[in-house]
């Protein structure tokens, strides 16, 4: 009879074993797997605009009629969107543990690479694929570090001569494009898309020529993404800063306009029910699966830009227990769950 006991938990060891990314106690004979737990990702877009003055920016208003340039060189930060999108992660603080003994429930059980349950009695290999997160970040061309001017600019003797030589070579170019739009020229363009090549190349060079004179802007897109585990109701919470000097920074620091979080939560609530004749208050090990609770989210920075969305909120649920008819009939059903909240997806003979 020990014989027979033994070989029969041998074999429970084995299938469990075998069955996809389960998380066994050694030695417990047991599956143990975890409720869902929903994070906020509050991603915040941004642009980091950096103004760098041309060498020239003195002589901007005398050449070229310009008032308004850059002097200084100055970073400045501005707010583009905020996106909020939920994320899940196992539940450390809610395990469930499955006996996995030969007829038990936990040989039937299939779980994610991060201990999820996902589906009773289905074939391992259709776990759901997990949405992968994206960031991207553009980076605009440097500024320029090389003067495009011509040898007799180089070699003069001041700065004011390179600015009066440089300016020549902008209305050398601007008279240029006049005389070849008017066909007032001895060599003109073969076709059309030859003459744009043309007029492209002379509005490079005098893009060049007059950012000597106020100054280079380039712009880097950001993206910063905010984690937020809802726990409870909140009203005005700040999960951050968005400050014009150092784009998103931590909450306390003051220097930004803040990000504010606002949650309204609908818990569900469960009181499972015990046999009659049950002298014991503890539930026999069974599955259990999430019966998630939801909330009305709202994110605001300033006046301009907010989100207001209910969304799904796996931690405002409670476990409950599968039906003991349904996992003990002869045809067991398939079963599948949803690994963003933990509830049941389908039920499927």
């Amino acid at each position: 009879m020990k014989k027979r006991i033994f070989c029969s938990l041998l074999l429970a060891m084995s299938i469990v074993s075998l069955a996809y990314s389960q998380l066994v106690h050694e030695g417990a004979m047991s599956v143990v797997y975890y409720m869902p737990q929903t994070q906020l990702a509050i991603t915040v877009d941004y642009d980091e605009v950096s103004v760098v003055p041309g060498p020239f920016y003195l002589y901007a208003e005398r050449y070229l009629g310009v008032k308004d340039v850059a002097t200084e060189a100055q970073t400045r930060y501005h707010m583009t969107g905020i996106h909020l999108s939920p994320r899940t992660v196992a539940d450390a603080d809610r395990p469930i543990q499955v006996l996995a003994t030969a007829g038990g429930e936990g040989q039937w059980l299939s779980l994610t690479a991060e201990g999820l349950l996902y589906g009773y009695n289905v074939d391992s290999s259709a776990q759901p694929a997990q949405p992968q997160e994206v960031s991207e970040l553009v980076e605009a061309p440097s500024a320029m570090t090389l003067m495009p001017l011509m040898e007799e600019q180089m070699v003069a003797s001041s700065i004011a001569k390179m600015a009066e030589g440089a300016a020549k070579q902008i209305y050398h170019i601007r008279e240029m494009r006049i005389n070849l739009l008017g066909g007032d020229v001895e060599h003109t363009p073969a076709d059309g898309q030859a003459m744009q090549l043309v007029l492209n190349e002379l509005d490079r060079r005098e893009q060049m020529l007059t950012e000597l004179f106020i100054g280079t802007r380039t712009v880097r897109h950001h993206q910063h993404t905010i984690l937020y585990v809802p726990t409870e109701d909140v009203e005005d919470y700040v999960v951050a800063r968005m400050s014009q000097y150092n784009g998103v920074v931590a909450a306390d620091d003051l220097s930004g306009e803040p990000i504010r979080l606002s949650l309204t939560g609908q818990y569900q609530t469960y009181l499972p029910e015990l046999p009659v004749d049950s002298k014991s208050k503890v539930l026999p090990s069974q599955v259990y699966y999430n019966l998630p609770g939801s909330a009305q989210v709202h994110v605001a920075c300033g006046q301009h830009v907010q989100i207001t969305t209910q969304l799904p909120i796996a931690q405002f649920g409670v476990a409950v227990p599968l039906s003991k008819n349904l996992l003990t009939q002869r045809n067991t059903p398939h079963i599948y769950f949803n690994t963003q909240t933990g509830n049941i997806l389908t039920i499927q003979k």
